[in-house]
């Protein structure tokens, strides 16, 4: 597993990207193993006949579903790790009330309130 303080380490852009394969690759795990797999499980565990559906096979889908479900847990975990470490980055940023240091450094040129009583 990756290390936060490793992941920290890393550009932000590189962050987003990560993440946003990430949650990319957790979406198509779901849609594509761990729902189908469930699905499975649930119709198999609906027949009462032994003959049609053995405890065998009620066993290997449940070991399917929860190899699954363990995989979208690692999956999750590293996303998580990753989003928490952009909120840590942009959360200063976005919600202070200090202006940017690149909006300080410049003045307004023209001052509407000069140009409105100038017309009047």
């Amino acid at each position: 597993m990756v290390d936060s303080a490793e992941i920290e380490k890393l550009p932000l852009g590189d962050r987003l990207k990560k993440a946003d394969h990430l949650a990319r690759e957790l979406s198509e795990h779901l849609r594509q193993a761990y729902l189908p797999k469930l699905t499975d499980l649930r119709a198999a565990a609906k027949i009462y006949d032994a003959d049609d559906v053995s405890d065998q096979q009620i066993l290997d889908q449940t070991m399917a579903v929860l190899q699954a479900e363990e995989f979208t847990a690692e999956l999750y975990a590293r996303l998580r790790l990753h989003l928490d470490s952009i909120k840590a980055e942009m959360t200063p940023m976005l919600f202070t009330d200090e202006p940017p240091a690149s909006a300080a450094n410049h003045a307004p040129e023209v001052d509407l309130e000069d140009v409105i009583d100038e017309r009047n």
